[in-house]
């Protein structure tokens, strides 16, 4: 760690006080009680404001928000991305296995036709998100901090997109 900027690591960018606000977070959205409801708070919000997203998924595609919310693959979809996620926070402090881990979900995914375009939605979603799950307990360097983090996981699936093409 570098005492000019307090950057804990080169490759992300993300400070220690950054990588600490996205754990602590991360442990109230993650809480098992939570859980499924916080992932599928995710979705919804995502579908809310880019509808496209829903024709991303084959089991969604032609339905409405609305029906969206009540399909049984939602809350199951919204579960593995929140596992995906808790092994990215896990990882913060590892960022080589945290990219490792990244790539092995942007390849599955740019096969299915969602690349880094879908998934700064999902970055722009987050703030809202955090606010809406977290409430009162929802800080401004907790939606930086995942901002950033994600912003990461972004340019990373970039990379991956471009990697792909060559």
């Amino acid at each position: 760690m570098t005492e000019n900027n307090n950057t804990k690591d080169p490759d992300t960018g993300l400070k220690e006080e950054e990588m600490i606000a996205v754990e602590d977070s991360w442990s109230m959205l993650y809480r098992k009680e939570h859980r499924k409801e916080s992932g599928v708070k995710l979705f919804v919000r995502l579908f809310a404001l880019y509808s496209s997203a829903i024709e991303t998924f084959p089991q969604f595609r032609g339905s409405s928000l609305e029906e969206v919310g009540k399909h049984p693959k939602n809350p199951a979809h919204a579960m593995s991305v929140m596992y995906a996620l808790a092994s990215y926070v896990d990882n913060l402090e590892d960022a080589e296995l945290l990219v490792e881990l990244v790539k092995k979900t942007s390849i599955s995914h740019i096969e299915r036709g969602v690349g880094s375009r879908e998934f700064k939605w999902v970055t722009e979603i987050v703030p809202d998100w955090l606010d809406e799950t977290l409430e009162d307990e929802c800080t401004a360097l907790m939606k930086s901090s995942w901002v950033k983090l994600l912003n990461v996981l972004v340019a990373v699936m970039s990379g991956e997109e471009q990697n792909t093409k060559a």
